[in-house]
């Protein structure tokens, strides 16, 4: 929106004539105190004022802007008629002018300088729109984001830190930020951050800050340097995170761990000795058929702790940490084949190309007894359970396993890898609790490998792992 001052009409409908178009709306004034309640009104990109006005004239209005908060940053085109000396023209300027024109004006020039402050205020509302959207974001994901010096004084944002810890700017300044932390963390966020500003490098910590009320919350603070276009530190953006729930999730887990790793593995394993020590000694076949459905269900007990173990850890870590070594992948199948819970049905092995190549050899034997389980537990009876090895490609090796019956469910298929849905394929004699293909497709990514799922009735069920031949060795790190 435009002001156009004057106290004459006449160069009032002039200017508005000159500068009309659909796509910028103008009001105008016919005296400096008109114009200020226009100004009230109306937010403007761009004030076009006339110098010699009675009453008040250009220059005592355009002082009267400057001491305005809402008016300050308005732009100011003074238009005279007549050639102002050296000393009004700095006049001019030093009430806030951005540019004079002088009568006859030339509309062509008058309209390239209007484009230009509209231009302007459309991208700086843009801009604040983005800002007030952004703040919005942020506000939704209760996370606090603040801006700091160089140096590491507040710019913005310390409304969320007071908010969180009590302390003020003067704790912040004194250094007494890291009494907020706690004290079993403090040397550790202290020693990051004087890192950070050393090095002009991002910075990252989690760690336990205490709140207003006393009480300590996990949060994981992040800082990133903005630089100039000199490469000279500019400021600091960063943010607080509060993690603390999942904190006490992985508290959870460790202790969950803690319970399935000993106090139960260990009393099982106990169990399972005395069964079979008794079986070797038992005569009865009655007692031995009770001893033998004892030693099959702790077997699948001990299954599944291993499989809920095995989960907490992939979830606990957010990585599985590979052991590759040359591996055969053929006598990996083999082994499985033969320990392989049959129930009487074929099983088939058949192997094109090169078999070999550099995996970790309990994750991949894992990976294949899964899924050859899998097909066993879910596959027809009278069918036969291949497992099909293709080591024709240079670049990767292909196991399918097929099975035959009925094929997956459609709405099922796209839910097999997550964890605790495969339990909704159960049989009456499989009694797991959803883990193995899961369980599955974490090894075979951490292998930088796939795992497809093909199912229907006429060709039953086959999954296909493709892995590439060789993996990185990351235990030592990258």
């Amino acid at each position: 929106m435009l002001l156009l001052v004057d106290d004459l009409p006449e160069n009032l409908f002039a200017l508005e004539q000159m500068l009309r178009r659909d796509d910028l709306d103008i009001v105008t004034a016919g005296s400096g105190p008109e114009a200020l309640e226009r100004l009230l009104e109306h937010r403007v990109a761009l004030a076009i004022v006339d110098v010699q006005m009675p009453e008040m004239d250009g220059f005592q209005l355009a002082t009267i802007m400057r001491g305005v908060e809402r008016t300050r940053h308005v732009p100011i085109i003074f238009v005279t008629a007549a050639s102002l000396d050296r000393q009004r023209v700095f006049r001019g300027y030093d009430a806030g002018a951005v540019d004079f024109l002088f009568k006859p004006l030339d509309v062509h020039v008058l309209r390239g300088k209007v484009d230009v402050f509209v231009t302007l205020e459309r991208q700086r509302r843009e801009l604040e729109a983005s800002e007030n959207r952004f703040r919005a974001l942020i506000q939704a994901t209760s996370q606090a984001v603040w801006r700091l010096s160089g140096e590491g004084l507040f710019i913005d944002g310390f409304a969320a830190w007071h908010e969180a810890t009590g302390q003020s700017h003067e704790d912040w300044r004194q250094g007494r930020w890291l009494e907020a932390v706690h004290p079993e963390d403090r040397e550790r966020v202290k020693h990051g951050w004087q890192n950070a500003l050393a090095e002009r490098s991002p910075f990252q910590s989690e760690c336990r800050l205490r709140r207003a009320d006393g009480e300590f919350t996990w949060i994981h603070a992040r800082a990133a340097p903005v630089f100039d276009e000199h490469r000279e530190l500019f400021e600091w953006i960063g943010s607080i995170s509060d993690i603390d729930e999942r904190m006490r999730h992985e508290k959870m887990r460790e202790v969950l761990v803690a319970i399935l790793g000993h106090d139960l593995r260990n009393p099982l394993s106990s169990m399972m000795v005395g069964a079979q020590v008794a079986l070797s000694c038992a005569t009865d076949e009655t007692i031995r058929k009770s001893l033998e459905r004892v030693l099959r269900g702790g077997e699948r007990m001990a299954r599944m702790i291993e499989q809920i173990l095995e989960m907490a850890r992939i979830r606990g870590n957010r990585s599985i940490v590979l052991a590759p070594a040359p591996t055969d992948l053929l006598s990996l199948v083999r082994q499985v084949v033969q320990g392989a819970p049959t129930r009487e049905r074929q099983l088939q092995v058949e192997s094109v190309g090169d078999p070999s190549g550099v995996w970790d050899p309990d994750r991949l034997f894992q990976i294949l007894s899964n899924l050859v389980g899998n097909a066993c537990e879910h596959g027809a009876d009278e069918l036969p359970v291949v497992v099909r090895i293709d080591g024709q490609s240079t670049e990767t090796v292909r196991v399918r396993v097929e099975n035959g019956g009925p094929a997956i469910p459609e709405e099922l298929r796209g839910q097999l890898f997550e964890p605790f849905r495969g339990t909704e394929r159960r049989t009456a004699g499989n009694k797991g609790v959803g883990l193995g293909l899961y369980i599955t497709k974490q090894f075979v990514l951490a292998h930088g490998g796939t795992i497809e799922v093909t199912s229907s009735d006429d060709r039953g069920t086959v999954f296909e792992v493709r892995l590439p031949r060789a993996v990185k060795d990351d235990r030592n790190g990258p």
